[in-house]
């Protein structure tokens, strides 16, 4: 874990003050001890049940060792566990972050959001939540853990990590917390087992002699320190404002209060006041005998968060519950039955083969080993009776059974697994008697529901790492910066964050004193965290594609304008490309979210318009030229001559076109945008290519006109009056 200004404490620090911090972090930590110990060793053995471990108490292990009896362990617990581990992978909860007031808004919400999933990725965060969860079903209580880490070796930006926590046992936090997810916890330890060798590299300087830690002295052995992370809460007074600003209400603390005035120049009204208390996290890393380092967290939560199994109060107490606390004895029944019938069934003699005296005295090896070796024929000797009629030929007796009681009773106590667990045939995809798929579904909903509280535990959880990180988040990402975020698809994008923004065709840039769009501030406004718990991205992606193809079989035409979105949520090979193409295809104003697609119909569009007003120039030339005369028909020829060299043109640049296109088609959605990056020339071109149009159109109608104009002499009557007129002038 990384502090800023982290620093190891010395023996000239302040003594008495050290002395004092250590002393109260033993004495509480002595009252975790007390209170978790019974607690945690109920957890652990859970644990070690789930797993088959120490499902048959140690006398009776060591009484049927010295009488050579067996002692089996058929483990039912670990698939139920799996069953409900498995759900929570397949429904993750998802932090959803909102704004709360007026300061923040619904797209840096989205930012938070896009922030949060960079993190859990980077951090492999599902490893995390998972193994919390894991901790919780088998025994009752799991932990996820928050911490910071720089970027780099050459980085001064630091990074949020979401840490996995295995060892349940390795942190204690307050006794006194009644919170589900932790947010109330005063202190808190995390601890580590350190080698005797790499402590004294950290800290030559620190005491290792269990003599000398006194009555701390089991925080050292011969091979071994333990060493703790010690958090605590303090807290500050502080004054705070309500003052309007900008013409809105705000809360502000003093501090905060003069530095708005020193850039206003003037005093905002303070309408209201008063004196507050603001949580700080403290952190020192301690031995039973001393402090080794001290700092300050730099968020506002102790950040460790517990994720509970069942939790319950017992004589005063808070306990907390795996999913098979309650089948252990059920557990423990069966594998008594099972290994009585298997005692009972071995202790009986192999199932003879019975026959007259003498009728075995041919072959008697073979005979005598019948039972142990596949002998594919046995002889007899055929043996007379008193009245000289041969004696029926030896049989094989019936197999042995097991005893049908103890086999019921194995079989009552599965079923009472199931009904202690609350999960039946239905819930692990076992036949059942249910008649009806509607009886076979509720019954399923039926253990679902019996089960749901360990996955809502883990939503409360999860809700508050989205607390804690959207309270770092402003605090370590409070400088300019392009960082990036994960959409909900998992597609990644980078974004100015505490910076003004301009949207452009390939996202969102810094403006860098151009007009902006807008800006995603991190430090402004306040937001809340909740968690979703549903199916993950990828399941509701192909629940969406079978609704799709279901709404496209009552409504065809659905597919004009959603044939792209559908394609792409299938889970097939080609999809996304396939979607490109069909993409390509659909009308600009459907793919309004689609920049480049857009320009590209629009493009074609502009093409069309101006190969159709190359078709109607041709017309009309031929029309025109059908009906002047032999000197207007040149001047004709040498515009359609012109005419013909800006259809080629047209042509050339339709060609840049479709290439784009092709490539389009060929290539992913990368090179795709690579390709349409040319869009800019062939719109020049397109334009271009328009006003020559345009200005030959014009040089056809201006010299038609001048033909008809010299073509056409004046009357007499109207030259003289004329000539007349210019003469009294």
């Amino acid at each position: 874990m990384v502090y800023e200004n982290s620093k190891k404490t010395k023996k000239t620090d302040n003594d008495e003050r050290l002395s004092k911090l250590h002393s109260e972090a033993i004495e509480r930590f002595a009252n975790c001890q007390d209170y978790y110990s019974e607690l945690y060793r109920n957890c652990e053995e859970d644990i070690e049940f789930t797993h088959g471990i120490n499902q048959w108490d140690d006398a009776d292990i060591q009484s049927r060792r010295k009488q050579r009896r067996p002692y089996l362990t058929i483990n039912k617990m670990k698939p139920f566990t799996d069953q409900v581990i498995n759900t929570i992978k397949q429904a993750r909860p998802a932090i959803r972050v909102t704004p709360v007031d007026d300061g923040g808004d619904a797209d840096t919400a989205q930012v938070f959001q896009g922030i949060i999933r960079n993190i859990e990725r980077t951090s492999k965060a599902n490893n995390a939540y998972d193994a919390a969860a894991m901790n919780a079903v088998a025994g009752g209580l799991g932990w996820i853990r928050i911490s910071t880490d720089y970027d780099s070796p050459m980085s001064f930006d630091q990074k949020i990590c979401i840490d996995r926590v295995i060892n349940f046992q390795d942190i204690y936090v307050d006794p006194n917390t009644q919170t589900l997810d932790g947010s109330d916890i005063e202190y808190a330890y995390v601890f580590e087992e350190v080698s005797r060798e790499k402590f004294k590299s950290d800290y030559p300087d620190a005491v290792t002699d269990s003599l000398t830690a006194q009555k701390n002295a089991t925080w050292f052995d011969d091979e071994t320190v333990q060493v703790a992370e010690y958090f605590y809460k303090e807290y500050e007074e502080r004054e705070i404002y309500l003052v309007e600003v900008d013409g809105k209400d705000s809360v502000v603390t003093k501090a905060e209060y003069d530095l708005i005035v020193e850039a206003l120049g003037t005093e905002p009204e303070i309408i209201d006041e008063r004196t507050s208390l603001f949580p700080i996290i403290k952190w020192c890393k301690i031995t039973g005998a001393e402090i080794l380092e001290e700092n300050e967290w730099v968020g506002k939560y102790i950040p460790l968060v517990p994720v509970y199994g069942s939790e319950v109060y017992i004589d005063g107490r808070r306990e907390f519950h795996s999913l098979i606390r309650q089948a252990k004895d059920s557990q423990r029944m069966s594998n008594y039955w099972k290994t009585a019938n298997t005692e009972f069934i071995a202790l009986q003699q192999k199932a003879p083969y019975v026959g007259a005296l003498g009728s075995f005295e041919t072959r008697k090896e073979q005979w005598r080993n019948a039972n142990n070796l596949n002998i594919p024929f046995l002889e007899y000797d055929i043996i007379y009776d008193d009245n000289g009629n041969p004696v029926t030929p030896p049989q094989k007796q019936p197999p042995i059974t097991g005893s049908p009681t103890m086999s019921q009773e194995a079989a009552i106590a599965n079923q009472d697994i199931k009904e202690a667990l609350g999960m039946y045939n239905e819930n692990m995809g076992d036949a059942s008697n249910a008649i009806s798929g509607v009886a076979v579904r509720n019954r399923q909903i039926y253990g679902d529901n019996s089960t749901f509280h360990f996955i809502d535990n883990l939503s409360a959880s999860i809700s508050q790492v989205g607390c804690i990180l959207v309270d770092l988040i402003p605090r370590l990402y409070s400088r300019k910066k392009v960082i990036r975020i994960i959409g909900e698809d998992g597609q990644s994008n980078n974004v100015p964050v505490n910076q003004p923004y301009i949207k452009t065709e390939n996202g969102k840039e810094p403006a860098a004193g151009r007009e902006f769009d807008g800006i995603y501030d991190l430090k402004a406004g306040t937001y809340d965290v909740v968690c979703d718990v549903g199916a993950s991205y990828s399941s509701r992606r192909q629940e969406f594609a079978d609704k799709m193809i279901e709404l496209a079989k009552a409504e065809p035409r659905l597919m004009e304008v959603g044939g792209d979105l559908l394609v792409e949520s299938m889970d097939m090979p080609q999809a996304q490309k396939l979607a490109d193409r069909i993409r390509t295809q659909m009308p600009p104003e459907v793919l309004q979210d689609d920049p480049q697609a857009a320009r590209m119909q629009a493009v074609a569009g502009q093409m069309k318009q101006l190969e159709d007003q190359l078709l109607n120039m041709e017309a009309a030339l031929q029309d025109k030229s059908a009906k002047e005369d032999i000197e207007a028909q040149s001047k004709l020829a040498e515009i359609d001559i012109k005419r013909q060299e800006l259809a080629i043109d047209a042509q050339k640049t339709k060609a840049d076109i479709d290439k784009i296109y092709s490539e389009i088609n060929k290539t992913n959605t990368e090179a795709a945008s690579q390709s349409i990056s040319n869009v800019d020339a062939i719109v020049g071109d397109v334009t271009d290519l328009q006003q020559s149009v345009e200005m030959l159109i014009d040089f056809m109608e201006s010299e038609v006109e001048e033909q008809q104009v010299i073509s056409e002499p004046e009357p007499i009557a109207e030259t003289m009056l004329s000539e007349e007129t210019s003469e009294n002038e």
